[in-house]
């Protein structure tokens, strides 16, 4: 997955690739780590996950539960969480610098940018936009930036201990404000 292979899929008669998403259920008990990939999902896949209650002595409040809808957001979540990071907080920050780039580059949507992991670098790309010399836009993460949208906005940003959610631009707007 992070290589960027694992849905790629390629023709035995003439070598040609293309890619094939298809759901898919990632676990990683070593970071209470669960991620639904249902490409082409309605709203309705959240309230079919979330169905049952578990008792409360079932729940882990550090146990985390998301949904997303194709690789590349798969791909971003793996890496936030490799890197320790908390995909809500980062939702937050890709809105900021969002608001901070559109007027520059309006063709941009929000949806396009990416967390992204490179070695120890953590920076945010825009997902299929290379400017007229053929770079990718980058914006590097902030750590004091970070660290001060976790402390004032997490406790804003909550989820339900055992319940899937699908944290991404629309999730965001319906817990903050971001303009």
């Amino acid at each position: 997955i992070i290589n960027g292979q694992f849905f790629t899929v390629k023709c035995p008669e003439c070598g040609d690739e293309t890619l094939a998403e298809y759901p898919i259920m990632y676990m990683d008990p070593s970071k209470k780590l669960t991620i639904y990939m249902a490409p082409g999902h309605d709203d309705s896949l959240l309230e079919q996950l979330n169905s049952l209650e578990l008792p409360e002595s079932e729940l882990d409040d550090e146990a985390v539960f998301r949904v997303v809808e194709g690789g590349a957001e798969l791909l971003e979540k793996l890496l936030i969480f490799e890197c320790g990071r908390d995909d809500r907080v980062i939702e937050l920050y890709k809105a900021l610098v969002y608001e901070n780039i559109k007027d520059e580059w309006p063709h941009i949507r929000r949806e396009d940018l990416l967390f992204f992991l490179d070695g120890e670098e953590e920076y945010f790309i825009v997902w299929d936009y290379t400017n007229a010399a053929g770079e990718q836009l980058t914006v590097n993460l902030d750590e004091e930036l970070y660290d001060k949208l976790k402390d004032e906005y997490l406790p804003a940003l909550a989820v339900p201990a055992g319940k899937y959610v699908e944290v991404d631009f629309r999730w965001l707007e319906t817990k903050v404000q971001v303009e």
